[in-house]
């Protein structure tokens, strides 16, 4: 796919615990924001550029950022390190302040989805719109209603592959495809895959291995009963073929969300190739 190259600049943002966050702001300054808030453990490259140009060329500007540990966002000094929820919320209302924006639209994939249900439910002055991406109404343990991580999903969990030469980055790389290739629907993109990893090794070649892990984890607390409440145009988009959060999890969503609607990606898993790409674009650029 061609890119566009719409206008980028680089941020970074300072955490009062010493982390710094990587932000990358795609698209001219008086366009409304396209907040993109990937899963756990995933860099900004995770949304791809050509991704982010195709929301910037129709009137936006987008920000993606790499999440705590990944890409070029640090952990922070030992003894201050924080993760949890609570922590991505506060980190990706940062990230909205330091690019000047007041609110979004709001786009959460996976556990970024649910960093975005918080943030419609506890600041829904920050938010303008919502597309809600291969998540679910719950982090914990599946409720009685909701289809539990596929059989396949949870052996691969159970019997993880072994780490790769952390010193090489194309073991590094391949490792990671290898993981994720666990993740997909019917069809994995592996050049897709590929390139996601191979932009995030060249951006950190050491993978933050060195910076160890979080010395606090801040729970939050179950918000699924709440989620009625949310009043903002809310977009839920959900592959029919997803290990980790079968679809039965996208469609109690747009039950739970007054007004919401459902799009469904055939096929599609617990990813966003470019296949995906022009049904999740229309869902976040065809909402005020």
């Amino acid at each position: 796919m061609t890119r566009t190259d719409a206008a980028r600049r680089s941020l970074r943002v300072a955490r009062p615990d010493g982390a710094e966050i990587a932000v990358e702001v795609i698209g001219e300054p008086a366009h409304p924001v396209v907040l993109l808030v990937a899963g756990g453990e995933s860099s900004m490259d995770w949304w791809r550029p050509e991704f982010c140009d195709l929301i910037a060329t129709r009137g936006f500007r987008v920000l993606r950022y790499d999440q705590r540990g990944m890409g070029e966002t640090t952990l922070g000094p030992p003894g201050t390190r924080r993760d949890g929820l609570p922590v991505a919320v506060d980190d990706a209302l940062a990230v909205l302040d330091a690019a000047g924006a007041s609110d979004a639209h709001w786009v959460g994939f996976s556990a970024g989805g649910w960093v975005a249900q918080l943030v419609a439910l506890d600041h829904p002055d920050r938010l303008r719109a919502l597309t809600l991406v291969s998540t679910s109404p719950t982090m914990f343990e599946a409720d009685a209603d909701l289809p539990g991580a596929t059989d396949r999903m949870r052996a691969t969990w159970a019997s993880p592959l072994p780490e790769p030469d952390w010193s090489d980055p194309e073991a590094v790389i391949q490792h990671h495809v290898d993981v994720d290739r666990d993740y997909a629907g019917v069809e994995f993109d592996e050049a897709h895959d590929r390139a996601i990893w191979a932009d995030t090794v060249r951006r950190s070649p050491g993978m933050h291995r060195d910076e160890g892990g979080p010395e606090v984890i801040e729970e939050a607390p179950r918000w699924r009963e709440r989620l009625g409440g949310i009043r903002v145009p809310t977009t839920v988009v959900h592959g029919t073929a997803d290990p980790v959060f079968p679809i039965g999890n996208g469609e109690a969503l747009a039950r739970d969300i007054r007004g919401s609607r459902l799009v469904t990606i055939p096929g599609g898993g617990h990813e966003l190739p470019p296949a995906a790409w022009p049904a999740v674009v229309d869902a976040i650029t065809g909402t005020p």
